[in-house]
C-alpha cells in the first residue's frame, strides 16, 4: 500500500467534520468504542457498549482441545459486547470441508514502506511493529498467513527470516531441509500457519519454498513458472489496474477481486475504478473523529467498501476459458497514520485492518504448508467481510446427480446441472443487537457478452438450473442493522444501506 495517497486522504478525513455519502449510501458517522488487542475494558457505568480484551474469555482458543461448537449454544444477551478480535471458527465446517481465515497479502518489516517507512531503523528490526502485527494475527485468530513483502528488502533475507519466527514458534521443513513456513504460536495457544511471499507490481508469488529475485519484477510466462517451480502460487495483486488480454497469458492460480487499498487510494478510486477520489471521506472520517466512545472505529469499512468492480470484471474475462482463484488483498503495512483513534489503537492499525475482512479456504484434511497451497489452487476460498459479523453455512455448489463441484471448479454442462447456493446465519457470538440482520443472495452468471443477475433471494437456498456455459458466482449482501449498537445516535444512516457481506469463489461452467 502506498502511502502517499491513503496519507493524504487521512489528513482529509481528519479535517472533515462528518456528514454526506460515502461509496455505499451511508452517511456519516461519529465516534468509537474502545477496543484494542491488548487493553482492557476502558467501560464504567456509561450504559454503552463496552469493549472486550480479545482474549479467550471472549470467543475462545485455538489450544488444540476439543473442537469448539461453531455459533451453537444459547446467544449472550444483546448487545453482545464488540470485540477486538473474532470467534473461533475450528468447528466451522460444511459438507466435511472446513474453514480456516486465511490472510492474503500482508507486509511485515521485510517491507521498505512498512512500519511507518522505516522498518528496519539501523538495520535491526522494528521489534514494536513486528509484535504488533504477530498480535494482529492471534487476536483475529487468523489460521493462515501468506506475508508478501516488497522485494527491495525482501530479497536480502532468507525464507527463514522472512517468516519472522519468534519466541516458541515452530518452522515447517521443506524438502531441502530449510524452513519453508512456521506455526506463530499465540499465548492463548491459537496457531497461524505463516508462508513467505512477494509483492513488486509485476507479481504476488505466495508460498515460496525458494527465492527467485530474477522473477520478481517481470511479468511474463517464463517468470510466473519460475515461481510456480519455486513451490509459489501465482498471484497477482491490484487486478484492478492490470491489463486483462496480459493476464490471460501469465499462467495464473489466482487474483485480487478485492483490493483493500484501491478503495483508499483517490487517484485509484479515480482512475480504476470510476469512483470520486475522495468520496467516502466524509463517511468514513466520523469513525475516526473525537473521543466518544461510537460509533466503533473497527466498522469504518461500513464508509467506504466498495466493489472493485474491473477486478470483477477480469475474473469473468478470464473465466470464459481459464480457471482462477479470488482473494482479498488485506495490504496492511501499519504505516499510514500513527494518530490513535478513541479505542486507544492507531487508525491503520495491524489489527484493525486484518479485522475488516478475510479469505475462507476450505480443506478436507490437515492444515499443512502444502494442503492450503492446493486447496487455493483449486479455487477453494471465498471472501468474508467479517467486520460485520461471522457467517455459517454458507455454500455454493453445482450439482449433477450426486456429484457436487465445489467453488473455484469447472464443470462441464450437461443433463440436470443445477446451481445451488444457501444464504449463511450470523454467527451468535458475533457483536450484534437485538435487530436481524437483512440479507440478500444475489447469483450471476457472466459470459462473453457480460454479466446478468440470475437470481436474487432473501432467506434459505435455492437451486436453479444452469442455463448454460459462463462463470457464476454468488454475492451475499447485508443490511446491517444487527450493529446499530455499536454506531451511536446515527446508527440511522448506515443500518439501512446493504454492503457486500461474502463474496464466493466462481464455478466455471463450460
Amino acid at each position: 500500500m502506498r502511502r502517499t495517497g491513503i496519507q493524504m486522504v487521512t489528513v482529509l478525513a481528519i479535517g472533515c467534520g462528518g456528514g454526506g455519502a460515502g461509496d455505499t449510501g451511508e452517511a456519516a458517522s461519529s465516534g468509537a468504542a474502545a477496543s484494542t488487542a491488548a487493553a482492557t475494558s476502558t467501560g464504567g457505568s456509561t450504559g454503552e457498549v463496552a469493549p472486550t480484551t480479545g482474549g479467550d474469555a471472549s470467543t475462545g482458543g485455538s489450544t488444540g482441545g476439543e473442537v469448539p461448537a461453531c455459533g451453537d449454544g444459547v446467544p449472550a444477551d444483546p448487545p453482545i459486547e464488540w470485540d477486538p478480535g473474532q470467534p473461533d471458527i475450528a468447528g466451522c465446517s460444511v459438507r466435511g470441508l472446513r474453514e480456516y481465515r486465511a490472510i492474503l497479502h500482508l507486509h511485515s518489516h521485510h517491507s521498505h514502506d512498512a512500519c511507518d517507512g522505516e522498518p528496519q531503523p539501523g538495520g535491526v528490526p522494528d521489534e514494536a511493529c513486528l509484535k504488533d502485527l504477530r498480535d494482529a494475527l492471534c487476536v483475529t485468530r487468523i489460521d493462515i498467513a501468506f506475508l508478501t513483502d516488497h522485494p527491495a528488502y525482501a530479497t536480502d533475507a532468507t525464507l527463514e527470516q522472512l517468516l519472522v519466527m519468534r519466541g516458541a514458534d515452530e518452522p515447517v521443513m521443506g524438502p531441502g531441509g530449510t524452513p519453508i513456513a512456521s506455526w506463530l504460536v499465540c499465548d492463548s495457544g491459537h496457531r497461524v500457519l505463516v508462508m513467505p511471499g512477494i509483492e513488486s507490481g509485476e507479481m504476488m508469488p505466495m508460498g515460496l519454498e525458494a527465492h527467485v529475485p530474477e522473477a520478481y519484477g517481470v511479468s511474463s510466462p517464463a517468470s510466473f513458472q519460475q515461481i510456480k517451480d519455486a513451490g509459489a502460487l501465482a498471484w497477482v495483486a491490484h487486478t484492478e489496474s492490470r491489463d486483462v488480454a496480459e493476464l490471460a497469458t501469465l499462467g495464473l492460480d489466482g487474483l485480487e477481486f478485492y483490493q483493500l487499498h484501491a478503495n483508499l487510494d483517490p487517484d485509484i478510486r479515480e482512475q480504476y475504478l470510476g469512483l470520486d477520489p475522495g468520496g467516502f471521506v466524509s463517511a468514513s472520517a466520523p469513525f475516526f473523529l473525537g473521543a466518544q466512545k461510537l460509533p466503533v472505529p473497527d466498522l469504518a469499512s461500513l464508509g467506504f467498501l466498495a466493489p472493485n468492480e474491473p477486478s470483477m470484471v477480469a475474473l469473468e474475462t478470464l473465466g470464459q476459458s481459464l480457471r482462477l482463484t479470488i482473494s482479498a488483498g488485506t495490504d496492511a503495512h501499519q504505516n499510514v497514520f500513527k494518530t490513535k483513534a478513541s479505542d486507544g489503537e492507531r487508525i491503520d492499525s495491524y489489527r484493525r485492518m486484518i479485522r475488516w475482512f478475510n479469505n475462507r479456504v476450505r480443506l478436507g484434511g490437515e492444515l499443512t504448508p502444502a494442503a492450503a497451497k492446493a486447496a487455493l489452487r483449486a479455487g477453494s476460498n471465498h471472501i468474508v467481510f467479517e467486520a460485520f459479523g461471522n457467517p455459517i453455512d454458507f455454500d455454493f455448489v453445482a450439482r449433477q446427480g450426486d456429484a457436487i463441484t465445489e467453488m473455484g471448479a469447472e464443470v462441464t454442462l450437461g443433463g440436470g446441472l443445477t446451481l445451488a447456493a444457501a444464504l449463511p446465519r450470523l454467527d451468535p457470538r458475533s457483536p450484534q443487537g437485538e435487530v436481524a440482520p437483512g440479507l440478500e443472495g444475489r447469483l450471476y452468471r457472466a459470459t462473453g457478452d457480460g454479466r446478468e443477475l440470475l437470481k436474487s433471494w432473501s432467506e434459505g437456498a435455492i437451486e436453479l438450473a444452469a442455463p448454460g456455459p459462463g462463470v457464476y458466482r454468488v454475492e451475499v449482501w447485508m443490511t446491517p442493522r444487527q450493529l446499530a449498537p455499536y454506531l451511536g445516535a446515527i446508527a440511522g444512516d448506515y443500518t439501512e444501506t446493504a454492503v457486500p457481506w461474502i463474496y464466493s469463489g466462481a464455478i466455471f461452467v463450460r
